[in-house]
């Protein structure tokens, strides 16, 4: 398998290559509410939140492989045409044959003699007009030196009508020459087969000079001993077990396809292999619709083998013929299956490796479950999938191994945890039908390091393929670029294939299945399958694993799982498969992984847990009239109109949003009066100073980049002499106000004296400003000790002069939501850096977040390193207007925190201090 960045480059040669794994690509999708930006909540109120939660693990891009070759006639490899040489040099091609060794063919035992009782000499493969020499580049034809016909055969009956023709040299093994496997199990649960003839196209009609295929459905035995009555010519005793019918409404084989293959095409490595099913043997007159019957290759596999090893045919073991083996031996020169040719142009195809079903690989979502070793027999295919970090989602019926709950899950990196509780939904029952509500979870005594699958909690499945988690034989499921296979791998590794959706009405279950779905397939059930069936070994379901699909969104790609599996053969190749849909269960789950979030039955406002939590009313819209619980009236107003709000949060009471995290539901008592002049200058800072930013934007398009747009960022010094020392940062949020760190403005015996503008902003003297300082006030709770309250404002001695280089920022004044994308300002650039939930920040420090003014946020770097960032650097929004023009907003203050990629940094809310900020300034 090859990876190319592009297609066109497939038919480039002399092209380096790289190896790499098919997989599905993200898709993009819109979901209801993404339009609206990410805005994250203080704390977690709802499951589908993975997005924003997990921001900095996102995926960033994939490419796409594709290669190209000349195109060979692959399909009918093992066919032959069995002829009889006639007087005058020509051959009476009138039997068919496979070949399943390099030098023997099998074929119907009727065709070791015509009606003079003559042998026929000749076989011909790799031809498909036996008449024509046009198709000539290929074919390959021997004499036939050799006919064994099954011992209990009889040219008078219509049993056993197998043989095995010897050729008098192998034949060389390429795409348009070679043998067929042989399916060896007595079911046929293929509901097409493929046959395939040089014989008559109809009753009357002569023969066809051009091979012609027809697919076929079987048909049991008592079914077709309708059309094949016992006591028929050559059915004294009517059909046997050896016998097996195939038909179709329109086609069936005729007389000259006699001996010909009774086929199906079993995908392994991305190609198609043909596995013999049954050996034309007779019929009813041809083209009437009536089934054929077949010889059943399945019953005849011992002694086809035996035949072999006795007339010298060492090397022809049963374990060669195992269908796996056998697949691999001439696995170099088959087809492609068919999604993976992109195009066929005349004599040329090109190939795209990403759409083969199978990829090797595990979910890193996957985790094994175990029981106590003293536990025997062991159970070994229970799987679970990892939906938060404390948290695995798996079937009920692996929630108990004779009467004994798990005791670990082991990671996807080898690591485990202990599971401290098992919680099986309460309407699971095996007797009721254990189809249903086959759902558990598992809690662990810990938390993982590893971040947990998105669950798509949506009802709709945003597009109809995903991958499904299996495993399988190693040697079976790689992609295999027409390489000869010299060794076998039956290791079992992890499988990802591709799996299609299919909806629950259009779901053809094996009959094992129905019977235990006595209500049908329901909403909890996704039924899922792929076209073609596979080589036995190539994919085992693993129970409980993920089926999953990597989704856009936002600009970055999360691996979304959609539930998991239930049950199923083959990892739904061929057969549909069933999985149990998470998103059916959300409101167990959010009961068991949310518990402080519990909403009325109507639906309404009433929150009740120990923390506070954000509830948002879309039916509510900014003058309606809201209440709280105890009776507490409120109307809907902008958030700087309710400085409550922060009060209820500190209080950890319940707060409401009025259809968006702008909008709040604030009690009559606390709604502001109109705003005072600062809160005016807060209010309107977008549209106030939109006129710098589009100069900003004209004047620094051509060389300033983005980052370095630092208009709002100012320097901190103190005066040394005729020297001045910068050495903190500040941000200026109003024309007299700059919001710095306490601990740098208060780490030397004396404060600053000045604060310079525009000095991180250009080199021209002409820009830079320095204003004197008129004050400093060090947040009164303060502590430099824990660094809480680690906060001060700078009054300057005179208002700035607002202009391109120098002018406020906007200040975020959402106390309940926080812009996922955010940056840190550092000398000269900027650096990502992201909100996390204040129950995740608990969980990771020993003391919890007792101060909703204070929370911690993930750094955007990634491995190892230093990422050291100062007090007091601003972290802040960039609203996006239009094409690079945005408008700043200050959301935190940068506090403290160790200086690794992993560490959570302690920050402070900025919006939690307007009251403050208006009270100093002012």
């Amino acid at each position: 398998m090859v990876c190319r960045a592009a297609l066109f480059a497939a038919l480039v040669a002399a092209v380096v290559l790289t190896k790499c794994a098919a997989k599905l690509f993200p898709i993009t999708t819109d979901v209801p509410g993404d339009e609206e930006g990410m805005m994250m909540p203080y704390d977690r109120i709802a499951l589908d939140d993975c997005h924003m939660r997990y921001w900095k693990d996102g995926g960033r891009g994939l490419v796409a492989p594709a290669y190209g070759q000349p195109a060979l006639l692959r399909e009918f490899a093992h066919i032959a045409a069995i002829g009889w040489t006639k007087a005058d040099g020509t051959v009476d091609w009138a039997c068919g044959g496979s070949l399943i060794w390099e030098n023997y063919l099998l074929t119907a035992a009727h065709c070791a003699a015509n009606d003079e009782d003559v042998a026929p000499d000749v076989a011909r493969m790799g031809d498909l007009n036996i008449y024509s020499d046009e198709d000539d580049e290929f074919p390959q034809q021997r004499k036939i030196v050799n006919i064994i016909r099954h011992p209990q055969h009889r040219f008078s009956a219509r049993y056993y009508d197998v043989a095995l023709m010897k050729l008098d040299t192998n034949i060389v093994v390429h795409e348009t020459v070679a043998p067929a496997c042989l399916w060896l199990d007595d079911e046929v649960r293929f509901p097409k087969l493929f046959s395939a003839g040089w014989g008559r196209t109809g009753f009357g009609e002569g023969k066809t000079n051009v091979l012609l295929k027809v697919d076929l459905t079987p048909m049991s035995n008592g079914n077709c001993s309708r059309f094949y009555r016992t006591g028929d010519r050559g059915l004294r005793t009517g059909l046997h077990e050896h016998h097996l019918c195939a038909g179709d409404e329109k086609m069936d084989t005729c007389p000259g396809d006699s001996g010909g293959p009774l086929h199906v095409k079993l995908l392994h490595n991305a190609k198609m292999s043909p596995f013999l099913v049954g050996v034309t043997s007779f019929g009813k007159p041809c083209g009437q619709s009536n089934p054929g019957v077949y010889a059943r290759v399945s019953s005849f596999a011992d002694w086809i083998i035996e035949t072999l090893q006795k007339e010298g045919e060492t090397e022809a073991t049963a374990d060669k013929f195992e269908p796996g083996a056998c697949a691999l031996r001439y696995v170099h020169v088959r087809e492609y299956e068919d999604d993976v040719v992109v195009s066929r142009s005349k004599n040329y195809e090109t190939y795209n490796s990403d759409n083969a079903h199978f990829s090797s690989g595990d979910s890193r979502h996957r985790v094994t479950i175990q029981w106590p070793n003293s536990i025997q027999p062991a159970r070994r295919n229970c799987s679970g999938t990892l939906i938060e970090r404390d948290a695995v989602a798996t079937l009920a019926d692996c929630a108990t191994h004779l009467g004994v709950t798990p005791s670990r899950v082991i990671l996807s990196n080898g690591n485990f945890l202990e599971v401290a509780e098992t919680i099986v939904h309460p309407n699971y029952t095996r007797a009721g039908g254990r189809y249903y509500n086959n759902i558990a979870v598992l809690k662990l005594a810990g938390t993982t390091s590893f971040i947990p699958a998105c669950v798509w909690y949506r009802d709709n499945i945003p597009a109809p393929e995903f991958e499904v988690l299996g495993r399988g034989r190693a040697d079976l499921a790689s992609y295999n670029r027409d390489e000869l296979v010299t060794s076998l791998n039956p290791t079992l590794i992890p499988l990802s294939p591709r799996a299609t959706v299919r909806s629950n009405t259009d779901c053809q279950l094996a009959e094992q299945y129905r019977a235990q779905l006595t209500r049908g397939l329901q909403d909890e059930h996704v039924c899922f399958q792929n076209k073609p069936f596979v080589v036995p070994g190539v994919c085992e379901q693993m129970l409980g694993a993920p089926i999953e699909r990597e989704i856009w969104r936002f600009e970055r790609y999360f691996n979304y799982v959609y539930g998991y599996n239930l049950f199923g053969r083959d990892c739904g190749f061929g057969e549909p498969a069933v999985a149990v849909r998470l998103n059916s269960h959300r409101a167990w789950l959010e009961s068991l992984l949310l518990p402080s979030v519990q909403r009325t039955a109507a639906g309404g406002n009433d929150v009740a847990g120990r923390d506070a939590v954000i509830f948002i009313n879309p039916d509510l819209e900014l003058s309606d009239r809201c209440s709280y619980e105890g009776g507490v009236e409120g109307v809907c107003v902008a958030q700087e109109r309710c400085p409550a709000i922060r009060q209820r949060m500190q209080s950890n009471l319940p707060v409401t949003l009025c259809s968006n995290g702008s909008i709040v539901c604030c009690p009559k008592t606390d709604i502001e009066k109109p705003p005072s002049a600062l809160q005016q200058e807060f209010n309107e800072c977008e549209q106030r100073y939109r006129h710098l930013r589009i100069q900003r934007q004209q004047r620094w398009d051509s060389f300033q980049p983005l980052s370095k747009r630092l208009s709002h960022v100012v320097e901190i010094g103190w005066e040394n002499g005729p020297e001045i020392a910068f050495r903190c940062f500040g941000y200026l949020i109003s024309t007299r106000g700059v919001v710095a760190a306490a601990s740098c403005l208060d780490a030397l015996d004396v404060y600053p004296h000045v604060v310079r503008l525009g000095g991180l902003y250009t080199h021209s003297r002409t820009d830079i400003a320095l204003i004197t300082i008129g004050s400093i006030t060090i947040h009164p709770e303060f502590n430099q000790t824990t660094f809480m309250n680690n906060i001060a404002l700078v009054k300057l001695t005179m208002a700035v002069e607002p202009t391109v280089t120098a002018f406020p920022g906007c200040v975020w004044q959402n106390v309940t939501h926080t812009p996922v994308e955010l940056q840190l300002h550092r000398t000269g650039s900027t650096e990502p850096i992201y909100p996390v939930y204040r129950s995740d920040c608990d969980a990771r420090f020993t003391r919890p977040f007792t101060d909703p003014r204070m929370i911690c946020m993930v750094p955007g770097a990634t491995g190892p390193g230093e990422y050291c960032y100062s007090s007091g650097s601003p972290i802040v929004w960039r609203k996006d207007e239009e094409q690079n023009l945005f408008t700043e907003y200050l959301v935190n203050l940068y506090s403290h925190g160790a200086c690794n990629s992993s560490s959570l940094r302690l920050v402070h809310r900025v919006a939690m201090y307007i009251n403050w900020f208006k009270e100093v300034l002012e």
